[in-house]
């Protein structure tokens, strides 16, 4: 890059102070040729954070602070130039492709190498995408067998709708070995009463009627 070209106006998203730190760091101390304008710990942070900075390159974490960041990935990218780089540590092929589906232009871990983070950031400012083999494999996979893919992405959408809370107690569930829900709201420090109001809207977003329906769902999707 000529010392006369624009720097790459990054945005970091994140409920993570100290991967956020770490992020900055990085930008800051080792890409001089990118400049961070603007961070954000929640989804209504980032709208507007977006909106006033105008970043070209947006690293959105996945889950923020329990609510899913696919919800504003939409308006992000209305209307903006901005590009979108999902960095998750969420290993779900399904959820992940919804998000390159949806326009994010790469996914990357955030257990990946410095570098790696910097080179996804180079090649979608470019414009390519960036995206690991098993993710390239996986949206291939659903364009020769779209009606498992469909089935995946409507999974993937129920998923995404519990909140943090809700998807501790779908864990607490599947651990539980049948404990009464007496017990089990003991377990998670909440009253009974409010338990049974947790598993009822969790039962309406996965569509699934009782407790047992809802263990086979969450084994069957690696809830636990």
């Amino acid at each position: 890059m000529s010392s006369s070209a624009a720097p790459i106006r990054v945005m970091l998203v994140d409920d993570h102070a100290t991967l956020l730190w770490g992020l900055r760091k990085l930008i800051e101390g080792t890409a001089p040729e990118m400049e961070l304008v603007a961070t954000a710990g929640d989804p209504d942070q980032a709208l507007v954070e977006a909106a006033r900075t105008r970043p070209d390159i947006v690293l959105l974490d996945l889950d923020l602070g329990g609510r899913s960041s696919l919800e504003i990935l939409p308006d992000l990218l209305n209307g903006r130039a901005a590009r979108v780089i999902i960095l998750s540590g969420n290993r779900d092929e399904a959820l992940l492709g919804q998000a390159m589906r949806l326009g994010a232009r790469g996914v990357v871990g955030k257990d990946a190498e410095a570098d790696v983070v910097l080179a996804a950031v180079r090649k979608v400012h470019g414009g390519d995408m960036w995206m690991s083999q098993t993710m390239m494999t996986a949206m291939l996979g659903a364009f020769i067998n779209p009606a498992a893919a469909d089935y995946r992405n409507l999974e993937a959408e129920k998923i995404a709708s519990l909140t943090l809370k809700e998807r501790k107690i779908v864990q607490a569930v599947v651990h539980s070995n049948g404990a009464a829900n007496k017990d089990l709201a003991q377990q998670l420090f909440i009253a009974e009463p409010t338990l049974r109001n947790y598993l009822t809207s969790i039962y309406q977003k996965l569509d699934v009627a009782n407790r047992l329906e809802l263990y086979v769902y969450a084994t069957k999707n690696r809830l636990g």
